[in-house]
């Protein structure tokens, strides 16, 4: 986590397929811990179209079926696709954004960027229209991906979106919910 924010802890939460499948099934701790905090604390869930088609193709990976809980709970929302015009005061779009990350991310995995999915890109642009469309002061992007944690983080720093659009790593999250 960054150290100093002009919000508290996030009340909304974009969730990476790297951090559902990190969190563990209903058994695990991790998960115990994670929803009973976000059923406590009135947080919200989202989930991108991209991770939707990650955990749908990575069902036998993935412990619990967040699509289906989506359907079924109140605190998942399935977002529709990015808005890349959205910006939120003098912030960059969430085109911008989503392209920025996108660009930085094929260069840290070094991989041609048209061959790489924009999955992990559509986050933050996705946090951008958040922003713009809820009263959260903050949205942070659970994740458990060292690379687009970079990405994402080089993008938003000295932005309006700084410390705004919250880049939280799953064992970040959890110390802080248990506490």
């Amino acid at each position: 986590m960054s150290e100093e924010h002009p919000s508290p802890f996030p009340t909304a939460f974009l969730l990476d397929t790297s951090f559902l499948r990190t969190i563990g099934g209903t058994e695990s701790d991790a998960y115990q811990i994670f929803i009973q905090y976000v059923k406590a604390e009135d947080v919200q869930l989202y989930l991108t179209p991209g991770v939707v088609e990650e955990v749908s193709e990575q069902r036998g990976y993935i412990s619990i079926d967040w699509v289906d809980r989506a359907d079924t709970t109140e605190w998942i929302t399935l977002l529709d696709g990015v808005q890349p015009g959205v910006r939120v005061h003098d912030g960059p779009r969430a085109g911008e954004v989503m392209d920025r990350v996108h660009e930085r991310l094929a260069e840290f995995e070094q991989t041609p960027p048209d061959e790489l999915r924009k999955t992990d890109s559509e986050l933050p642009a996705a946090a951008v229209m958040l922003l713009g469309s809820t009263p959260h002061e903050s949205v942070g992007i659970l994740i458990d991906d060292r690379n687009a944690e970079r990405a994402i983080s080089g993008v938003i720093h000295n932005t309006f979106y700084d410390g705004r659009v919250r880049i939280i790593s799953i064992w970040d999250a959890i110390e802080h919910m248990e506490s």
